[in-house]
């Protein structure tokens, strides 16, 4: 093979990458708009879930870690029980008030002990 032939392969491949580019870029933004519409209905149907976003998230992307090549929409079915048991489980925990521990450990009698 010739490097003028190699050449025109490389042309030719680059021209069809070229050529299918804006199909790709359109199926990904029609991907997004999907998945957008999802999350909008998926708030709607859970408004209790609105406010903990911050949840939210990281749940939905452990289950799609957990389950890949399942569709977005059972991917939000099978995570909606388990955001709602970490809702109920840091419901009381206060994350605002940080108390920060004694440094000074005087008081405690340890000794030097032999090893």
């Amino acid at each position: 093979m010739t490097e003028e032939e190699k050449r025109e392969i490389i042309n030719k491949v680059k021209e069809e990458l070229l050529l299918i580019l804006p199909e790709v870029i359109g199926n990904l933004i029609m991907s997004h708009v999907g998945i957008i519409r999802m999350n909008k209905v998926f708030y709607e149907a859970n408004p209790d879930l609105a406010g903990n976003k911050d949840v939210v998230a990281p749940v939905v992307e452990m289950v799609e870690g957990q389950n890949p090549g399942l569709d977005y929409k059972a991917i939000l079915d099978i995570a909606v029980p388990i955001i709602k048991a970490r809702i109920k489980n840091t419901k009381g925990l206060n994350m605002t008030t940080i108390n920060k521990p004694k440094r000074n450990l005087s008081s405690l009698n340890l000794g030097n002990g032999e090893i």
